[in-house]
């Protein structure tokens, strides 16, 4: 049985259609069908039930799809084996949310140029929820995001946990003052987009309050959310590394509240079934980096896994 054809398997059954498929392994819809007739009728069984719509997996093909992916992923220990890692080669489609890109991604990039000069990084930046959606679309292999809940289709590996606090622009508020939540209410709360976990996070910490007498603006990205602290428009809660410029000049404040905003935890995540050894890679230089990164700010701001 050819590997190839296994991995056809694999993809058909993860995207659920023959032209997604066929794109992502750059042969016709024609050949995904030959090749997984070829597998059906060397196995005796059916490993779709398809129509014009639709693709559904058999329960024979669940089966055959749980232990293909152990075979390939063997084949690729057993081949990688044999290579230096200098030899890696190929592209890997990596989805990074703002708030690790500047502070954590040059360093995964510089890692990789110099450990896998053959690799080639294709770099999508977006919102944690719609990286996760092209993750499930087979449409990113790999991302450094946020784990919102558990899912059984993914697999992930925390990378470090930074800490969160209020960021206001410089005189908004009193200085040094010890400020409470429904302090922050009379400005505008510029919040995280609807469904993410911070998002959910800022309306669990104020409660009932924030409904009731609160204002929020809803942005789904950094550079915006920024934008609008240092205008004035209102607070919001960060990774104080991601304004490290804007507080050393003065122009941002961070505010004590009490009581403190949780951490937020970032993993590598990618799909259970992927059959590279691409995102355990990605998952290695991470953790180095953001090892690394960790050294130059305090234990309140970045811990590093």
């Amino acid at each position: 049985m050819n590997i190839r054809f296994m991995e056809t398997v694999i993809c058909l059954a993860n995207l659920r259609s023959f032209r997604a498929t066929a794109e992502h392994m750059h042969i016709t819809p024609a050949a995904i069908s030959s090749r997984i007739m070829a597998i059906e009728n060397e196995m005796g069984i059916k490993l779709f039930d398809r129509d014009s719509k639709d693709v559904r997996i058999t329960p024979q093909g669940e089966a055959f799809v749980q232990s293909a992916v152990r075979i390939v992923q063997e084949y690729r220990v057993l081949t990688d084996g044999f290579a230096q890692g200098g030899d890696t080669t190929g592209q890997i489609r990596l989805g990074v949310v703002p708030s690790v890109a500047p502070s954590l991604l040059p360093r995964v990039i510089r890692i990789l140029r110099t450990d896998y000069p053959r690799l080639a990084v294709s770099l999508v930046t977006d919102s944690g929820t719609r990286l996760l959606e092209m993750l499930d679309a087979s449409e990113l292999d790999v991302v450094l995001g946020i784990k919102r809940e558990d899912n059984p289709a993914r697999q992930s590996v925390p990378f470090w946990t930074l800490g969160m606090y209020w960021v206001a622009r410089t005189g908004m508020f009193p200085a040094g003052a010890r400020l409470h939540p429904a302090d922050l209410l009379s400005c505008p709360v510029i919040a995280y987009e609807r469904g993410s976990l911070n998002h959910q996070r800022i309306e669990d910490y104020f409660g009932e309050i924030f409904h009731g007498e609160g204002i929020a603006h809803y942005s789904n990205s950094l550079g915006t959310t920024i934008n609008l602290i240092e205008a004035g428009i209102g607070v919001s809660v960060l990774p104080p590394i991601v304004v490290q410029e804007q507080l050393r000049t003065g122009r941002l404040t961070v505010l004590d509240v009490q009581p403190v905003f949780p951490p937020t935890a970032y993993h590598v995540i990618w799909l259970r079934n992927s059959v590279s050894r691409m995102p355990q890679l990605i998952a290695e230089v991470t953790r180095r980096s953001a090892a690394e990164v960790a050294k130059d700010y305090s234990r309140d701001l970045v811990i590093p896994v």
